[in-house]
């Protein structure tokens, strides 16, 4: 039987690269006119290929983005200084994450909104962001085992302490995050994370 186009097509496998142009394109045009301007027409043109290639891949707009997002964002590992405080300061430091990139700072909010109306990124979200927590909460439990954290302490909620000033700054207020602003995060949580005096 005679091979078609079509089925070549079919049968050709995945170009990463082309799916790497993808996600830089979809991320640009987010940036640029938000995801409610973002069309699979006007990605697939950034990106230099067929509607269908990126179909292929993605079945929706939102899922596209917060595939966008993840490839630019990726879990760092388990730092072990030795202490709780020199633990943060690497790990919140050092974080892979693109809180000097202005384009990704308008994406991210973007991410956030479709995450609450899209049931299929918000399950993708959730795991993205589960997966996200585990080297942090891996060094808060090591702070407990060496007494440098309150058994009593609930670790959820000093993760969130941790994170949440520094999201806050690069999300609403602009303000600046460098070393210093890092420090004075981590000494003021694990101050009241410690063990009481005398304990």
């Amino acid at each position: 039987m005679e091979t078609t186009k079509d089925d070549v097509r079919r049968g050709r496998p995945r170009n990463e690269a082309c799916t790497g142009e993808i996600l830089e394109a979809a991320l640009q045009l987010v940036a640029d006119v938000g995801i409610a301007g973002l069309t699979m027409d006007a990605v697939a043109a950034a990106a230099g290929v067929g509607k269908a290639t990126i179909y292929r891949r993605w079945s929706s707009k939102e899922a596209l983005m917060l595939d966008a997002w993840m490839s630019c964002v990726r879990t760092p590992p388990v730092p072990d200084t030795g202490t709780l405080r020199g633990d943060l300061e690497v790990l919140l430091g050092g974080l892979d994450h693109p809180l000097n990139d202005r384009e990704l700072q308008r994406v991210f909010p973007q991410m956030i909104a479709a995450a609450k109306v899209n049931p299929d990124v918000a399950d993708a979200y959730r795991a993205f962001v589960a997966q996200r927590r585990v080297p942090l909460q891996a060094v808060l439990q090591r702070g407990v085992e060496r007494g440098e954290i309150d058994p009593a302490a609930d670790l959820e909620v000093v993760h969130d302490l941790l994170i949440a000033p520094l999201m806050y700054r690069w999300v609403v207020t602009d303000a600046p995050i460098d070393a210093n602003v890092i420090r004075q995060i981590i000494a003021t949580v694990t101050a009241g994370a410690a063990l009481p005096s005398g304990a």
